[in-house]
């Protein structure tokens, strides 16, 4: 199915469809009331913070010989006015939200706060060491150790062998694991922000059916690109959507007589 726009009967209709597979295009608060039976949101909100990357990012070219730099990502829409939660944590039973340490007072206590440990015996740097997962899980505190500063990554995100997506990127084993910790049976399992998607092919890796919403188009895109391409069937004789990657430049003479 290609991706679509509009509302339907009132309600925004989802941009693309597979089977256990659905994405709207739209701010997330004007989505989420017409959502319903999800047992798991996870979501990766902005934080309220305007982060805006100051480093560039690897990327391997076409030929796999050659290295290059890419420019920066811009900032995220809504990145810029303080997080709210209201809207997230109501949507479904069982909840895991990155960045609760930035609105813990409006999310309230919590027995199971899940750490990410980002460095994984590396030498600390001026990133933060961890990330942390505000849950609402009957269960005690978590580690996953996953090394992931900048450009340098564990597993199937590594520069090396793939492309940076989103400027908050997450690992898909880390939320194949967030998903396991939080003992759901069934999905489907809702991201408000997906951004690039990987909380949905951490989900459909896992069998369950999942929910995106994304205000970016350039990222809803990005998202059934990686469904389609890892997850979902081609229909017979359908082309993949062309993924619109960040546009890749050289920053400075250094860069250029690398590749010469």
């Amino acid at each position: 199915m290609r991706p679509n726009s509009g509302k339907l009967s009132g309600m925004i209709a989802p941009y693309y469809e597979e089977p256990g597979i659905t994405i709207y295009c739209a701010d997330c608060r004007d989505v989420l009331p017409q959502i319903w039976g999800a047992s798991l949101l996870l979501t990766d909100p902005p934080y309220g913070i305007s982060y805006r990357s100051n480093h560039n990012s690897g990327w391997r070219d076409p030929t796999h010989v050659r290295w290059a730099r890419s420019e920066n990502f811009p900032g995220i829409v809504g990145d810029d006015a303080p997080l709210d939660p209201s809207h997230l944590y109501q949507a479904a039973p069982l909840a895991a939200i990155f960045g609760g340490n930035y609105c813990a007072s409006a999310l309230g206590p919590s027995r199971c706060w899940l750490v990410w440990d980002k460095r994984v015996d590396t030498a600390p740097d001026n990133q933060s060491d961890c990330e942390l997962i505000w849950t609402n899980f009957n269960a005690p505190c978590r580690i996953y150790r996953h090394l992931w500063r900048g450009i340098i990554r564990a597993g199937e995100e590594n520069v090396s062998i793939s492309v940076k997506l989103h400027p908050h990127q997450k690992p898909i084993g880390l939320l194949q694991w967030i998903i396991r910790q939080s003992g759901i049976a069934r999905g489907p399992v809702l991201d408000p922000y997906c951004g690039s998607g990987s909380t949905l092919v951490a989900a459909r890796r896992l069998g369950f059916e999942a929910v995106g919403i994304e205000i970016e188009r350039k990222y809803c895109d990005i998202a059934i690109d990686r469904l389609r391409r890892e997850i979902l069937p081609l229909e017979p004789g359908a082309t993949p959507i062309p993924v619109r990657y960040p546009k890749r430049t050289m920053t400075s003479p250094r860069d250029k007589r690398r590749l010469q």
